[in-house]
């Protein structure tokens, strides 16, 4: 059975130091006042004095020192104010709590307390004594804590570049993609015009599914690379993508692209609605007529609101790993900074995205700053 409780031991542990401190701080006085005086008190006298100071010691250094202001110049009149009232608290506290135990017996002094100008000095005297160790301990504690605060403000400013240069690798290695994707560009359309060209009039669907694709691959290889791009270019290869899909699937898609006129000459950057458009092909189920799936783009108040809408295919031949929204929002990230917002939700079977950008000038401004 554990005699001492948990909490307590948890207290003696976090404050090991100051108890080991005191000890041999309180033996030391003992044993050389002791020896000054050829005589030894009672160990009650010990015990009342050496209580009072350390209570005095830690009172000024968490609670005086801090009133006092002292990175202010109020600190100037407000110190001196309040170690002048620590000394005639103490020596009133003091004196009249060990006459009133001395008079009753509890405990036995030698030199039993006068109130007298001695008295009043030699108690003066220690009670400045201490306050000037414990503003030793307050002026410690403070420089760990300032030390602490500098580590852990470099500790967030390493994190900070190491996040910078992971965007920054990933940036280049999008770059590197795209390079690789352009090897040839011209050489692969003409060979899809030529492809186009000879099944139109034999095979009408299949040549209207390779000029749709030829416009969105011409568009993702010309327009990757800018930093803004007008959305009315995007949304037109959305529309290649949707037409694409139900050529490909044979059977009525219920989906709808719906946007404001003046969504279409708003600058961002690229592929970003295409993403969005491409993830609910892949992972939503797009036939139930009664439950129509839907991309919306409005623009109010200088934010620019994407979102989609459909319902969660329930045999999915590839499973979500999110993989296409993760690299939207770090792209979100490295272009817009937190003027860009990504939130997705599940409601009803129903799978939920909505894409908010700040296009305000500052917003812009600190784009720029990301990049």
């Amino acid at each position: 059975m554990n005699i001492i409780p948990p909490i307590l031991i948890n207290f003696l542990r976090k404050y090991k130091i100051h108890f080991i401190g005191w000890f041999i701080f309180i033996l030391y006085e003992v044993v050389i006042m002791g020896l000054i005086k050829k005589q030894f008190s009672p160990i009650g006298n010990y015990v009342i004095f050496y209580l009072f100071n350390v209570i005095l010691f830690y009172v000024h250094a968490h609670f005086v020192m801090p009133a006092a202001k002292m990175k202010t110049v109020q600190a100037l009149w407000r110190l001196p104010l309040f170690i002048s009232f620590e000394v005639i608290v103490y020596i009133c506290v003091t004196l009249n709590i060990t006459d009133f135990l001395h008079r009753h017996g509890y405990v036995v002094f030698l030199n039993p307390p006068k109130f007298s100008l001695d008295i009043y000095l030699g108690t003066s005297y220690r009670v400045i004594y201490f306050i000037l160790f414990s503003c030793a301990y307050y002026y410690i504690l403070r420089y760990f804590e300032e030390r602490k605060r500098a580590e852990e403000k470099e500790k967030e400013r390493l994190l900070v570049i190491i996040e910078n240069q992971r965007i920054y690798a990933d940036l280049i290695k999008s770059q590197h993609a795209h390079l690789k994707a352009q090897i040839n560009p011209h050489f692969l359309f003409n060979i899809l015009n030529f492809i186009y060209t000879s099944t139109r009039k034999t095979a009408p669907e299949a040549a209207e599914a390779i000029l749709a694709l030829s416009e969105m691959m011409r568009y993702s290889i010309e327009e990757v690379g800018h930093v803004d791009t007008p959305l009315i270019g995007e949304l037109e290869q959305v529309e290649n993508l949707i037409k694409l899909h139900k050529i490909k699937s044979h059977k009525n898609l219920y989906i709808t692209l719906k946007y404001d006129e003046e969504v279409e000459e708003l600058k961002i950057i690229p592929l970003l609605i295409m993403t969005l458009a491409e993830n609910m092909f892949k992972h939503g189920d797009l036939t139930q007529e009664d439950q129509p799936a839907y991309l919306r783009l409005k623009y109010r108040e200088d934010v620019l609101q994407v979102e989609t809408n459909n319902l969660i295919a329930k045999n999915q031949l590839h499973p979500s790993h999110h993989i296409g929204l993760d690299n939207v929002k770090k792209r979100l990230k490295a272009a817009y900074g937190n003027r860009a917002t990504l939130q997705t939700s599940v409601d009803d079977q129903r799978f939920k995205v909505l894409l908010e950008i700040n296009l305000t000038t500052t917003a812009q401004k600190t784009a720029l700053n990301y990049r």
